[in-house]
């Protein structure tokens, strides 16, 4: 590595020794000519051809041409110096391997991460030029009425008519693989789709004055952006209710259904005023207000049109956010009382486990029951069970003679409730049963406070436990 830094050393030198050179030599010339000496020869023209070196002379030259001349051999010389550090650059990083093996873990992930870039970005390309393979253009047609068959399309399945202008086309039925149709800047056009689409996708874009037929087969999602005075006409019972118009930018857009007994206009200068997009208020004449989508659809029986929210990848309308947001509700809280049930069963057979002295057993039931009831509580309060499950299981601990844990679960009792006397005698018997007697002592005394007087049996444990912790306390302190 010193001999990489003395070859950068001696790259640096190089530069600023050439460049001061050359910088002396313009200062000299310069004092010379103020002088009015002999001229200076100040380096040799490059552009000179069969080996003949023509001197760039000061004297010679006007003073305009003779900077240019010396900007264009600065810059060639600092070309020169960059194009020699760089191949130095190559034969150092060949000779420690560099390029071929990853020089750190970082480094590796690096170059990873850089070839998974390059073959997805292969991966689109070559998708990109199949789709593009795949289209069959009508364009800049004028006054043409055509009814297409397979034959017209060489085997291409993609439609694209742009820039036609007065024209009436149609699509039959009997066209089989068709997969997408766009429409792009086409005026006073009529087009008829009766074939069925693959994707049942139409894209209109940039089209003005024109109108868009739907019929025998089902058209699930017509996108229309950037257009005017656009209609479009479903035949009987084409037109469903899972079906979608999105649109952005266009005005007066005529939708048509069931034989023009439904119908709807939307326009969204008019239907914009004001529309919150992410959060933030728009005018309508902000010329934003292009990028916003409103959605076309049957809703009760009408066709309606509402203003479209971008959630991730997809548009949805307030309403039926509103609606997610209480399906959603609705199974969480049912989700809730099944996750409830099953931590309230779980707990009845930690309890059976105790009784049998299967403590490990109960322990497990036991956690169990609080990792269904910490899921129920990560969406509100706690529930009951929760801090009974932590008591219970402490005990286990204790007669396992697992300590730690049994005054971890202990505490954890006590931070949902406060109030329980339980996890404060399952913290005090763990702490005695470390040889914390002073720490033991204000649980054990705390749980006996909270304690029912007339649960005589408790009682006595509790006031048994404080003597005996008292009692060894004493011993500990005598030593």
């Amino acid at each position: 590595s010193s001999n990489l830094r003395q070859r950068s050393s001696w790259a640096s030198v190089r530069r600023t020794e050439r460049m001061a050179a050359a910088v002396g030599q313009m200062e000299a010339a310069g004092a010379v000519a103020e002088e009015e000496e002999m001229p200076i020869i100040e380096d040799v023209d490059r552009e000179a051809g069969d080996g003949e070196a023509h001197a760039i002379r000061r004297d010679k030259l006007p003073q305009k041409d003779y900077y240019s001349k010396w900007d264009k051999f600065a810059a060639e010389t600092e070309e020169d110096l960059a194009k020699e550090e760089e191949m130095e650059r190559k034969a150092s990083d060949a000779m420690l391997g560099k390029g071929k093996y990853a020089m750190s873990e970082a480094e590796q992930k690096n170059k990873e991460t850089h070839e998974k870039l390059k073959e997805a970005k292969k991966a689109m390309d070559e998708r990109r030029e199949m789709d593009e393979a795949a289209k069959h253009e009508v364009a800049d047609q004028e006054g043409e009425t055509r009814v297409f068959q397979m034959a017209d399309f060489a085997g291409k399945r993609v439609i694209v008519f742009k820039g036609c202008r007065g024209c009436t086309y149609e699509l039959p039925a009997s066209l089989a693989g068709m997969i997408k149709v766009f429409v792009e800047r086409c005026t006073g056009c009529t087009f008829t789709v009766k074939c069925r689409l693959i994707t049942s996708f139409i894209e209109v874009g940039h089209s003005d004055q024109c109108e868009l037929r739907v019929e025998e087969n089902e058209l699930h999602t017509l996108q229309v952006d950037l257009s005017s005075d656009l209609t479009v006409t479903y035949a009987e019972g084409l037109f469903k209710p899972e079906h979608k118009i999105y649109s952005a930018g266009t005005r007066n857009m005529q939708v048509l259904a069931e034989g023009g007994r439904l119908s709807s206009n939307s326009d969204f200068l008019r239907d914009l005023a004001p529309v919150v997009v992410h959060g933030e208020e728009r005018s309508m004449s902000d010329p934003r207000s292009e990028e916003q989508h409103f959605i076309t659809q049957l809703i009760g029986g009408e066709l309606i049109t509402e203003v479209a929210i971008q959630i991730g990848n997809r548009w949805a309308t307030k309403r039926e956010l509103d609606l997610e947001d209480a399906s959603q509700a609705m199974i969480s809280a049912r989700q809730a009382r099944e996750l409830e049930e099953k931590a309230e069963q779980e707990k009845l057979f930690g309890n059976q486990s105790f009784s049998k002295r299967e403590y490990a057993q109960a322990a497990v039931h036991y956690t169990t029951a609080i990792d269904y009831a910490l899921t129920v509580s990560d969406a509100g309060d706690p529930i009951a069970l929760t801090h009974i499950c932590y008591s219970n299981r402490a005990a286990c601990f204790l007669q396992l003679g697992q300590h730690e844990k049994a005054l971890a679960d202990a505490e954890s009792c006590i931070r949902i409730k406060d109030d329980f006397h339980k996890g404060y005698f399952r913290k005090g018997m763990a702490l005695h049963a470390m040889a914390r007697y002073r720490e033991a002592l204000p649980a054990l005394g705390r749980a006996l406070d909270l304690e029912n007087p007339k649960n005589k049996t408790s009682v006595r444990q509790i006031k048994e436990a404080v003597q005996f912790a008292e009692a060894m306390l004493a011993k500990q302190m005598r030593g």
